[in-house]
């Protein structure tokens, strides 16, 4: 039986989230929002394959890329804002949890329309919301497209805490249709080892082939040799072989002294997989921005090696995927995307959508001069800042009010310049597209 949660305002957060899939318009959103080129430039349709910062609130943007990305998103990676009563530009209440479902509703059901029928959405929080998500969330896509839950181990000390260490956050996945979902992949660590054949990194197994099963006495040798293989498992085995040497997937190393060879199989090391497991341990965001010389710019900035691997995990025999964040805060979800080409030599696309609220931190005027010396920067990328961590863009790291503002960049401008400094550093030249989400015109 699925439970059903009920809040204040439910049906009406339903309501308009079903009304913006279908295409109608809503009082606030004016005729439709759409898209436009950064610093004032026209009306834009980007690609569907395009790199793109989408500059505003996330309920436009998710509406108007509904044009260009209806059912094409592969994967789809938030971190919003975890209720803590810190969000200002999304009206964070704290412990409101009617106002978070109420916020969430209308932005799931738009996610569920980008995505793919085999995309998955990942959902990453803390306990402040985790249950209330989770309902949330099958009510949106079914609780038979849930996948489960996924544990970020971030952090270690904490020997203040008052009750326990709290080191973990959720991960809580869907699928648009858990029947068309592959399994989450990781790359393969295995006794088996790395080598450079013909300069390429392999995965080098020589035991694939066994003499029989069971175990082996100490010093006998278990792998059954090729110049065995018709006598001992017959034609149709050594057919099978061969087949596979012909393709390059077997090769041929002698072994031992009676002049034999082993069998090995040699798989590229970007395509050696094995399963994914529940927790994943990537420690210190920060450390990512340090390289960038972005450190101290941006609060809890989620870890390129989280987001990579859960990218990765979905999209590992799928290089050309389109990956939507839409709380992208510094654009750790860009990096990790980068990251994850760099691996396998991909093409993946990434989608982030960032709101344009101050970013008030101790270090975030060096985002304005790195702005002034590089804006323009990019095959279309304009009004460029310094960049942190994913997710949780107004949770934490700006302040939405009082004097002196400008003085300090935006988070969007921060997310810019960190695309730009991420691309020095794994896909030199990567052009991204920046545009701005116009309501009502």
């Amino acid at each position: 039986m699925t439970t059903v949660l009920e809040w204040p305002g439910k049906a009406q957060a339903f309501a308009l989230g079903r009304r913006l899939v279908d295409g109608q318009s809503h009082p606030h959103l004016g005729d439709g929002p759409h898209l436009r080129l950064g610093d004032g430039g026209g009306p834009y349709v980007p690609a569907p394959r395009e790199n793109l910062l989408v500059v505003g609130d996330n309920l436009p943007a998710l509406t108007a890329l509904l044009a260009t990305h209806r059912q094409r998103v592969k994967v789809v990676y938030i971190d919003p804002p975890y209720n803590t009563g810190n969000a200002h530009t999304y009206k964070d209440h704290g412990h409101d949890h009617a106002s978070w479902l109420n916020f969430m509703t209308p932005r799931l059901l738009l996610a569920r329309e980008l995505m793919r029928d085999d995309g998955v959405l990942f959902l990453h929080l803390d306990d402040q919301e985790s249950a209330w998500a989770q309902l949330l969330g099958h009510e949106i896509f079914g609780e038979d497209n849930s996948l489960g839950t996924l544990i970020h181990q971030r952090a270690k000390g904490g020997g203040n805490a008052p009750s326990f260490v709290r080191g973990h956050d959720y991960v809580h996945v869907w699928g648009r249709d858990a029947s068309r979902v592959g399994p989450f992949l990781t790359e393969k660590k295995s006794p088996a080892k790395l080598e450079v054949i013909d300069g390429h990194r392999m995965l080098v197994e020589t035991d694939v082939l066994r003499a029989g099963f069971g175990r082996y006495a100490r010093g006998s040798e278990r792998r059954l040799m090729y110049e065995d293989i018709l006598a001992v498992k017959g034609a149709k085995k050594l057919a099978e072989v061969d087949a596979k040497l012909d393709s390059g997937e077997y090769i041929l190393r002698p072994w031992g002294k009676a002049g034999k060879h082993a069998v090995v199989r040699v798989t590229p090391a970007e395509k050696a997989s094995s399963k994914m497991y529940s927790i994943i341990k990537a420690l210190g965001g920060q450390n990512d921005l340090e390289p960038l010389g972005l450190g101290g710019v941006f609060s809890y900035p989620k870890p390129v090696e989280l987001v990579k691997a859960l990218v990765a995990s979905q999209t590992f025999f799928d290089p050309e995927a389109i990956v939507l964040d839409f709380f992208a805060g510094s654009g750790t979800t860009a990096q990790a995307v980068m990251a994850a080409n760099e691996r396998d030599s991909g093409s993946r696309s990434f989608v982030l959508v960032q709101t344009p609220e101050p970013l008030r931190s101790k270090n975030a005027r060096a985002v304005v001069a790195a702005q002034d010396g590089r804006a323009g920067d990019g095959a279309g990328a304009a009004s460029g800042g310094a960049g942190s961590g994913a997710g949780g863009g107004s949770r934490g790291a700006a302040s939405g009010g009082g004097d002196g503002n400008a003085e300090f960049p935006t988070i969007s401008e921060l997310t810019a310049e960190r695309i730009r400094r991420a691309a020095d550093v794994h896909s030199p030249g990567l052009p991204f597209t920046r545009l701005d989400v116009v309501e009502g015109e």
